[in-house]
């Protein structure tokens, strides 16, 4: 340049680095190259070089573009160390300005002073000399990059502090080494080595590199070769910079498997979910599980928005984003989907706002409830029927107790008529009609699964032939289809409560078949896997399934929800008490089975009946007739009702006994400690106040060992009454009784 015009420069950083490039420049100690100082920019405002060009009047910009647009710019000196501000004004610069590099520029200052004192006729002493190699040295040690200045053979001439600290050796160790013998790493003496391209011609090179320290452990770092040129461009040597990235690049490893157990997650997660832009609905992202509920395959959805899918109306999408955007999330919300096949889904939906690539979107998390739903309403049904059946059987019970009443006392007066009085025809009339409700609370009692078994090994081929061929005989408009195999298991019945479940079933069959048609009767052998998907779990093992399918008018909805309702008819008025399919529910329900009915309207309806199957083979039934016996002793009467304490009293005295009374369990103990030694038998009551049955016959089996005791009960032999016949109690007889049936059952236990 001689002594023509000036350069003009502009510094980008404005660190102790710029200060001391202005103190040079203002210092006119660069010689024949004679700069000026245009501007400085810095991002950070209260750097020590910025704030020293704001005192001497110096333009200053916190954005390096704004020099572009100074008069006459020459040069660019960038000394922030960063590379891609670096990379970016070399990109971006007018073409006319040349840059000098963050490297470079602290380098090469040594060179320019040592240039300048021989231009200048060496007007600098020594002393400046030294100040300006402290500067620099000062630069180069301060660095929070390990550095390193390495000569054409690969010599260590220089380091910093930095270095010695990133290798792990200390800097005697290093300096004089070769440089692939200290901090070498897997491109060394490959033709990719940084230092060799630089040898070859290259001005700078920059590449992630794996470096071993002394104690074995890896550093990864950003290398960065920059050849080191002396005047007249001779290459000296090569200065390399060493950014540590070893943390930076754990952190990115880091999320690198985080995204990987995220997106396994997501994929194998048992809930759908889902990842939808806010400002158009459409769905960025969706799992497989997604894809399942809804049917749709991915490429199906992706792209579109929801309300394009069909899933919900564009107003439910809003009211929901209204309700989103106003907390950032929501928990728990119940929401309807429809799927692809047009089937409406329950869901429970939790979403939140999240941020993806700069973007607002919506995740969104859907537990299916279909199946739950679906299974809460079967519960509810099945929760109704129980609740139904315990009130039914309480009303038997009662009921029972009201007709033991009126039965004792017609047997009384029955006793003292002669069969020619004109009384005597109604009283008998009086009884058949107490038999006829007693056999509707039976029908009760079976729905409530507390009829009176008498459990046994029942042939159902034969039972089921039977009974259809009778029922036949009344419907010849019927025609009746039997498949019965050979092979069949025997069933453990009462066979009377399943003819009488049988029997039902073919009456409606028959009431939604009025102008004939065909009843279909299939047995078969299965087990508990051909019951799956039930909403009941059947115990394991060998079941008989009984099919009963008619080809009638079938049921909607509604009906098939009630039919086992007890009291629920869709008879007429005076044709039905609505108790037979109630009473058959029951009845299964009590020997262990279940039942499924399948009907459509205008299609038939289809029974279908799971009894547990016996190992024992089936017997032959055997009726007892009970007969009309006198007798002698007394006899404890205890039950809390009034009618029945008359009535027993008055029946048993009839027979011959002496009777003495108790209204409870309380009361029955302390007659039967005063009295032990003269009362023969109990008559108890199963269901009283204060003390019941139960414990009142344990109390006095304490008190006497061989007791004797009649269990009397509105309800029946099983449930309760059969655990109290299991700890020893002699009988059980069922109100409402007749005389015959009580003389024979106190007969009987006092002859054993």
């Amino acid at each position: 340049m001689g002594h023509g015009k000036a350069l003009n420069v502009a510094i980008v950083g404005g660190g102790p680095g710029c200060k001391a490039i202005m103190d040079m420049i203002f210092a006119e100690r660069l010689g024949q190259l004679r700069m000026k100082l245009s501007g400085v920019a810095c991002t950070n405002p209260k750097a020590v070089g910025y704030l020293y060009a704001q005192e001497k009047g110096i333009f200053t910009t916190r954005d390096y573009h704004d020099l572009y647009e100074l008069e006459d710019l020459n040069i660019i000196i960038e000394v922030t160390g960063c590379k891609e501000i670096a990379d970016e004004i070399s990109q971006t610069k007018p073409n006319h300005v040349r840059m000098i590099g963050d490297v470079a520029a602290r380098l090469f200052w040594d060179i320019f002073q040592v240039e300048e004192k021989r231009i200048a006729e060496r007007k600098r002493s020594e002393e400046a000399i030294r100040v300006a190699y402290a500067e620099l040295n000062q630069i180069f040690e301060t660095s929070a990059d390990g550095m390193r200045v390495i000569d054409k053979d690969f010599n260590v001439i220089r380091v910093n502090g930095a270095f010695s600290a990133l290798c792990g050796i200390s800097r005697d160790q290093i300096l004089g080494k070769k440089c692939y013998e200290v901090f070498g790493g897997p491109r060394c003496h490959a033709s990719t080595c940084p230092l060799t391209q630089i040898l070859s011609g290259e001005e700078r090179i920059e590449s992630d590199s794996e470096k071993k320290r002394k104690d074995g452990t890896t550093v990864s770092c950003i290398v960065t070769a920059t050849a080191f040129r002396g005047p007249g461009g001779k290459l000296i040597g090569i200065v390399e910079d060493f950014k540590d990235i070893t943390d930076r690049k754990h952190a990115e490893d880091a999320l690198r498997e985080s995204e990987v157990r995220f997106r396994t997650q997501f994929d194998l997660s048992p809930q759908a979910i889902a990842f939808t832009e806010v400002s158009t609905g459409r769905l960025i992202d969706v799992n497989q599980k997604f894809c399942e509920m809804t049917k749709y395959t991915k490429e199906e959805v992706l792209g579109r928005t929801t309300t394009e899918c069909m899933f919900y109306s564009k107003k439910v999408r809003d009211e929901f984003l209204k309700e989103l955007e106003g907390s950032g999330e929501i928990r728990g919300l119940e929401m309807d989907f429809r799927a692809k096949d047009g089937s409406i889904l329950n869901t429970l939906m939790f979403a939140k706002l999240v941020q993806i690539a700069g973007e607002t979107s919506i995740l969104s998390i859907f537990v299916d409830l279909t199946d739950r739903k679906r299974l809460e309403v079967k519960l509810q049904q099945a929760q109704k029927l129980e609740a139904i059946g315990t009130l039914a059987g309480g009303i038997a019970h009662d009921f029972n107790n009201l007709l033991m009443g009126i039965q004792g006392i017609v047997s009384l007066m029955v006793m003292d008529i002669d069969s020619k009085h004109p009384h005597y025809e109604r009283l008998q009339k009086i009884e058949k009609q107490i038999k006829s409700g007693a056999k509707l609370t039976s029908h009760l009692l079976g729905y409530a699964r507390k009829g009176k078994y008498e459990v046994k090994p029942v042939d159902l081929n034969q039972l089921l032939k039977e009974t259809s061929e009778t029922f036949g005989r009344t419907r010849k408009e019927i025609i009746i289809h039997r498949e019965l195999p050979e092979d069949l298991f025997a069933i453990e019945a009462d066979p009377g409560q399943i003819e009488q479940v049988l029997l039902n079933l073919f009456v409606n069959a028959a009431d939604a078949m009025p102008g004939g048609g065909d009843l279909n009767l299939i047995t078969m052998n299965v087990t508990h896997k051909d019951m799956k998907g039930k909403l009941y779990h059947p115990k394991p093992g060998n079941y008989v399934l009984i099919t009963v399918a008619d080809t009638g008018i079938g049921m909607d909805k509604e009906t098939m929800e009630r039919i086992f309702d007890p009291f629920f008819t869709t008879k007429e008025m005076g044709r039905g008490t609505g108790l037979g399919l109630a009473s058959a529910y029951g009845i299964i329900k009590g020997h262990g089975g279940y039942v499924d009915v399948d009907s459509k309207k205008g299609q038939g309806s289809t029974f279908s009946i799971y009894l547990p199957a016996s190992e024992r083979r089936a017997q032959e039934a055997v009726k007892t007739v009970e007969r009309l016996t006198k007798g002698t002793g007394t006899v404890l009467l205890v039950d809390d009702e009034e009618v029945i304490i008359e009535v027993g009293k008055e029946l048993l005295e009839t027979m011959g006994y002496r009777v003495l009374i108790a209204k409870d369990g309380e009361e029955a103990i302390a007659i039967y400690k005063k009295h032990l030694d003269d009362i023969d038998i109990v008559v108890l009551d199963m269901v009283m106040p204060n003390m019941g049955g139960g414990k009142a016959y344990d109390r006095m089996k304490e008190i006497n060992p061989e007791i004797k005791v009649l269990l009397s009960s509105g309800f029946s032999i099983n449930g309760e009454a059969s655990e109290i016949l299991a700890r020893g109690c002699n009988g059980f007889i069922q109100k409402p009784f007749t005389m015959k049936e009580l003389s024979g059952r106190v007969s009987k236990i006092l002859e054993k």
